[in-house]
């Protein structure tokens, strides 16, 4: 059953003083739907070399398989953040994640390489829409001081699926050791249908439950209301602009706007390698099996998760207790960012597999202190065209994660040495932190658009 629209009497009633917390159930749901995305999204880097086996498909070609998806989830940034805008997150968001549930179910009827691509193509335009949209969530749900928060946990939770989707893959397609069982082996075409199924529940429940603005949940009290900045209370289904009130061209002039557009870039890229490579390179570098390379697979996807809410956390508290946001939000992200170059140039001399994944999750840590500030930065600058100007900057990062696959399986065949890889991703995350230290977070991107 609907719920009511904007007036209800239990909420313009309730004199209990004491704020409801939807706003929070609201980022639970987000960070919900960012965990679903990419335990789907992460299947088949691990699932990689089963898959490639069974179907014929050798590591160049299965590089591009890989970049297919980024193709898609990148060229369609725009157009669902711009839809997003228009139809409002609610109905967005919800359509968003029924399709990619749909794409992921699709993998388990693949027959070679061109219906893989194929899949993996219409899986990133499916997904395309889920940061710009929640981005615009954020914008119309949180005030500014407890962005920082919000994004750094949104990107830990995708991390934190990222981790589960390798680990479980891992398991599932090699089998588990249970005391004195044999717990067998998932065929892996049933195990991208079983990742397919959260996705769905989700999207059902979503849209029966979210509204695009406080004012328009009947859950949410005047005293919650007061605590959400009114001005970010709009409903962009209701008040839909065109893509002519932003000028494009305009913005295109400006250093900030290419500063977050290749920040974005270089960082997506540099994380595409644990989400893609990275099971591959331990079984070739450090000779590890399978459903090792998947556990150590999620340990730097897991300091991701722990990076994002300590640096979430740390850039509010910089801004509410110094006001100053280039502190808060330039700074951190340089000195993370260089410091995760630092600590991946550094594994390249460790032999251990373990040893050698622990200081890359450390960099990765650091790296990810700095991480919420992109997203932060974004909402703050784009203010009621969040989610096609955040659309814009991840189509930006994702073509950096598009291009990295398959760069990595070039460089790699070319040079028939997997460790150098290393050296690309230092080199990567020292471009990220170099973007910032010209990126001025004041202002707004849409001043002179």
């Amino acid at each position: 059953m609907p719920l009511p629209p904007e007036t209800d009497p239990a909420r313009t009633h309730d004199t209990s003083g004491r704020a409801t917390t939807v706003r929070y159930q609201v980022l639970a749901m987000l960070c919900l739907a960012a965990a679903i995305a990419y335990t789907s999204r992460n299947c088949l880097s691990v699932a990689a070399g089963t898959v490639g086996r069974e179907l014929s498909i050798s590591v160049t070609q299965m590089g591009g398989v890989m970049s297919a998806f980024f193709w898609g989830y990148a060229l369609a940034q725009i157009p669902a953040g711009w839809l997003g805008h228009w139809i409002g997150s609610r109905k967005a968001l919800s359509m968003y994640a029924l399709l990619w549930s749909l794409a992921c179910l699709a993998f388990s009827l693949a027959t070679g390489l061109w219906s893989l691509v194929l899949i993996q193509v219409i899986f990133g335009i499916a997904q395309a829409g889920i940061f710009p949209c929640s981005a615009a969530v954020l914008a119309n749900w949180l005030p500014t001081s407890r962005r920082a928060f919000a994004s750094g946990l949104l990107g830990s939770c995708m991390s934190l699926g990222g981790a589960c989707g390798s680990l479980l893959t891992g398991l599932a397609i090699t089998g588990v050791v249970w005391g004195d069982r044999m717990i067998p082996a998932i065929p892996w075409r049933w195990v991208f249908a079983l990742f397919a199924l959260p996705g769905i529940a989700w999207a059902v429940y979503f849209y029966w439950w979210f509204r695009n603005q406080p004012s328009a949940h009947r859950s949410v009290n005047v005293d919650e209301l007061a605590l959400v900045n009114p001005n970010h209370g709009r409903d962009d289904a209701l008040h839909p602009a065109s893509p002519s009130a932003i000028s494009w061209m305009a913005m295109l002039w400006r250093l900030d706007v290419w500063m977050l557009f290749a920040q974005q870039f270089f960082r997506a890229a540099g994380y595409i390698f644990f989400a893609t490579w990275f099971p591959t390179f331990l079984k070739e570098t450090r000779g590890v099996s399978t459903a090792a390379s998947g556990v150590l697979t999620s340990l730097p996807l897991l300091a991701v998760v722990v990076g994002g809410v300590c640096g979430g956390l740390w850039i509010d508290f910089l801004y509410n207790r110094t006001g100053n946001v280039r502190l808060s939000r330039q700074v951190t992200p340089v000195v993370s960012l260089a410091s995760c170059a630092l600590f991946i140039f550094l594994a390249y001399f460790v032999q251990s597999a373990t040893a050698a994944v622990l200081l890359i999750s450390l960099g990765i840590f650091l790296a990810q202190l700095g991480g919420p500030s992109a997203y932060v930065v974004t909402i703050d600058k784009a203010g009621p065209y969040t989610a096609p100007v955040f659309g814009a900057m991840n189509m930006a990062g994702n073509l950096g994660a598009a291009i990295c696959p398959s760069v990595v399986g070039v460089l790699v065949t070319w040079s028939e040495n997997w460790n150098l890889i290393l050296f690309l991703f230092a080199g990567i995350y020292l471009a990220a932190a170099t973007c910032w230290i010209f990126l001025d977070p004041r202002g707004s991107i849409t001043d002179h658009a």
